[in-house]
C-alpha cells in the first residue's frame, strides 16, 4: 500500500486511508472532490462526518499531497481490477443465486 504521511484528519486502517475517526474512504472524498462537489453536497452524502471541520481538514489533506494521493488512488484501482478479474460477475452471480436458492445470506 503507498503509505501517504498522516495527520488528525486521515486513519490508516484495513488496508486504506480513511477520514479520522469515520468509515469514510479517503477515495470517496478524494473522487468526490475531482467530481467537483462542493463541501455542502459531501456533508450531504456523508452524514457520518458529523463535521465540517473533518471535511475540511481531509479536502486540506488531499489538497497538500495531489501526487501521493494519486498513487494511491491508481493503487486501489488496480487492485479492484485483480480482485474483479479473480471474481468475474458470471462467477459472482452464480454464487449468489445458489446462495438464494439454498435460503443462505451473503457474509
Amino acid at each position: 500500500m503507498i503509505e501517504l504521511p498522516l495527520n488528525a484528519h486521515v486513519d490508516a486502517r484495513n488496508h486504506g486511508y480513511y477520514v479520522a475517526g469515520t468509515r469514510i474512504s479517503l477515495d470517496s472524498i478524494a473522487y468526490a472532490l475531482r467530481r467537483g462537489e462542493t463541501a455542502e453536497e459531501m456533508l450531504a452524502d456523508f452524514p457520518a462526518l458529523c463535521s465540517r471541520n473533518k471535511l475540511d481538514g481531509a479536502i486540506a489533506f488531499i489538497e497538500a499531497h495531489p501526487a501521493a494521493v494519486d498513487a494511491y488512488l491508481t493503487e486501489k484501482t488496480e487492485r479492484w481490477e485483480r480482485a474483479r478479474k479473480l471474481n468475474p460477475p458470471e462467477l459472482v452471480e452464480k454464487v449468489r443465486r445458489h446462495r438464494e436458492g439454498r435460503g443462505l445470506r451473503s457474509a
